[in-house]
């Protein structure tokens, strides 16, 4: 994405290749100092790739699904969808998701405030949960999603707009001896004036009502 090519840019990573890769492209960057081996770097890059296409193979040939409706017709049981796709399809996904009942994740970033603005009040109808988008991480009932920390259960809620803060305020926690009942990454734009905090207000409450929580630690 832009987003990525402008943080490689900023560390010196960013190549004349990079610059042209697409949102479908995937960029290895690596900086190499004198005393590094370059061959033995690139056969160990190329030998996780070999892997993790092999993996993939495997995966296939196991019928995974490969849309919502069919994830749920295998588990019929589900109650929440993460979105992690390209910026553009992102809403698109996250609608059908609502529209089945799930609360909805959404991993990917690029997408418009006025789709975000939309995609929170139709969830917000229905009862439901929109975490992002541009959500890197939550921890719903111990259930690590996207990037988060290993921390104990425990009764402290956290609601966040800056994951980033929601992790490092989670391990500051930890290592004092308290745990996690619940950790809602909102999405980096919720508490911006369009948005209007839809989804911390919403995480408030429910956090608010719930049993398992004593205390609620809000990050902005």
């Amino acid at each position: 994405t832009d987003n990525n090519k402008a943080m490689l840019e900023t560390a010196g990573l960013l190549t004349e290749d990079g610059k042209a890769a697409e949102a479908n492209d995937l960029i290895i960057a690596v900086r190499l100092s004198p005393a590094d081996d370059e061959a033995a770097i690139m056969n160990r890059v190329q030998e996780l790739l070999d892997s993790s296409g092999r993996e993939s193979e495997a995966n296939a040939s196991s019928n995974q699904p490969r849309t919502i409706d069919g994830a749920l017709a295998a588990l019929p049981d589900s109650n929440l969808a993460l979105i992690s796709v390209p910026g553009q399809y992102a809403a698109y996904e996250a609608t059908k998701a609502l529209d089945r009942g799930l609360h909805v994740l959404v991993f990917s970033d690029n997408v418009s405030i006025e789709d975000e603005v939309e995609l929170k009040n139709h969830a917000l109808n229905q009862g439901l949960f929109m975490l992002g988008p541009d959500c890197g991480t939550a921890i719903i009932n111990g259930v690590p999603l996207g990037f988060a920390n290993a921390v104990p259960r425990g009764r402290v809620g956290i609601v966040a707009a800056s994951g980033t803060g929601l992790q490092q305020v989670s391990c500051l926690l930890a290592a004092q001896g308290h745990g996690i009942s619940q950790a809602l990454g909102v999405g980096s734009r919720d508490l911006s004036d369009q948005v209007g905090g839809a989804m911390m207000l919403e995480g408030i409450r429910v956090l608010n009502d719930d049993p398992n929580t004593d205390v609620i630690v809000l990050i902005s």
